[in-house]
């Protein structure tokens, strides 16, 4: 591993470390996130699922019991540590999303959820993605809109601290245009990521938190969604 990526690593591994300590497993909307996937019914019985940046292991755990063949992988060794020592028989492995040991063509799908803004080096994770999945496979995956996210967190941490862990901040153009360049179709889906994970988050910005939150994001235009979820196809 290199250095920079080393470097990425015992972030995160702080990050999960501290995390965990004080009971925090998800961090991110896990419902929503398998929401999409049902929308999307893309995924097959059978199918070969890589999930990038998959943290402890909870999305795994919810496809495995589906009888889906997941593998999921994560830069943090203490967030792979926890989620054997928690979920038992899974294949969870310590890889960086820009390095992925598997052969080329092996996969059916590739998932990530709150994985893309934090690579630094977004290209070299998009070209591993796109080497790893089978012709016509697809890369189904969620990463907050840059629109939404920058000032949120600015006004959140009253700082750009943050722009440290999301270095890949992407609008819908900008994200569209990044994946076409490495030869995907690309495909939008809306959904209303407002819930129980998100309301204590919005809570954050006070009367304007509020007021967000009683939004159905669904029904506003592309720009104006907190996240974006992505269906990209590679094209062959």
């Amino acid at each position: 591993m290199d250095p920079q990526l080393k470097e990425q690593q015992d972030l995160y591994d702080r990050g999960w470390r501290g995390g965990l300590e004080g009971g925090k497993e998800q961090r991110g909307n896990l419902q929503t996130n398998l929401d999409f996937l049902a929308r999307t019914n893309l995924l097959r019985p059978g199918d070969r699922i890589l999930e990038i940046g998959c943290g402890i292991g909870a999305v795994v755990s919810e496809l495995t019991r589906r009888d889906y063949h997941v593998t999921g992988t994560d830069i943090s060794r203490v967030a792979i540590e926890y989620g054997l020592a928690k979920y038992g028989d899974l294949d969870l492995q310590v890889q960086p999303a820009e390095e992925l040991a598997f052969a080329d063509g092996q996969f059916d799908a590739v998932l990530s959820f709150d994985l893309f803004e934090h690579i630094a080096r977004i290209d070299r994770h998009v070209s591993e993605v796109r080497r790893v999945l089978k012709p016509k496979g697809y890369y189904l995956f969620q990463t907050p809109n840059k629109y939404s996210n920058a000032p949120f967190e600015t006004l959140a941490h009253r700082s750009l601290k943050w722009r440290r862990y999301h270095p890949s901040l992407h609008t819908p153009r900008q994200l569209r245009r990044r994946l076409v360049e490495h030869g995907f179709d690309v495909q939008f889906a809306k959904m209303n990521a407002i819930n129980e994970f998100t309301r204590p988050k919005l809570q954050k910005l006070g009367p304007l938190g509020s007021l967000v939150a009683r939004v159905n994001f669904e029904k506003l235009p592309l720009v104006l969604q907190t996240n974006l979820y992505v269906v990209a196809q590679r094209k062959d």
